[in-house]
């Protein structure tokens, strides 16, 4: 039924994955903390962001309710269904902090942050590519947990692209 030594596998990998994450916050912010400071306006603006990233969540497993009571299968495995909700939500949050000037914290050495968001999309891509080369990222018609790698590729670029937008329009916006 539970293959359990998979279960203790992706748990240590997201422990692993969280160790990595803070020692990364360090790197990625000038002062060498792993908190990212906000001002006031920011952390008001973030707090928006939040309520609408949960909106967002909300709608989205309210729409799979009835899908699920009428047993439609979609080609997502749970995990990578429960994942693709919570990935909606963060892609909401980040959309609106980034286009209101409360994404980039104050303490943010953006160099550090756009490398290291490119070498996590690049690992995410690498791992998902070999499983799609490999057979494991799609098994009778339904993505598996790989896929989850490929949405983390995307979430950064996707980050990447919107934080470009965001400095054009700025850009622009000054030399007017």
């Amino acid at each position: 039924m539970y293959n359990t030594g998979r279960m203790v596998g992706i748990a240590v990998g997201i422990m692993i994955g969280l160790i990595i994450c803070l020692i990364l916050y360090r790197v990625m912010n000038k002062d060498g903390k792993i908190k990212t400071q906000y001002d006031e306006m920011q952390q008001i603006i973030r707090g928006k962001g939040y309520c609408y990233a949960f909106y967002a969540i909300m709608i989205c497993e309210a729409l799979l309710i009835p899908l699920s009571v009428g047993d439609v299968r979609l080609p997502f495995d749970n995990a990578c269904l429960h994942f693709l909700i919570i990935f909606i939500g963060v892609i909401v949050h980040i959309t609106y902090c980034v286009f209101k000037d409360a994404y980039v914290g104050l303490n943010t050495n953006m160099k550090r942050f756009m490398i290291i968001m490119i070498v996590v999309a690049v690992i995410n891509f690498m791992s998902a590519f070999a499983a799609f080369r490999t057979g494991e990222m799609m098994v009778n018609g339904q993505l598996q947990t790989p896929f989850i790698n490929l949405l983390c590729g995307l979430l950064f670029v996707i980050l990447a692209i919107e934080l470009l937008i965001k400095k054009t329009i700025d850009n622009r916006s000054e030399s007017r």
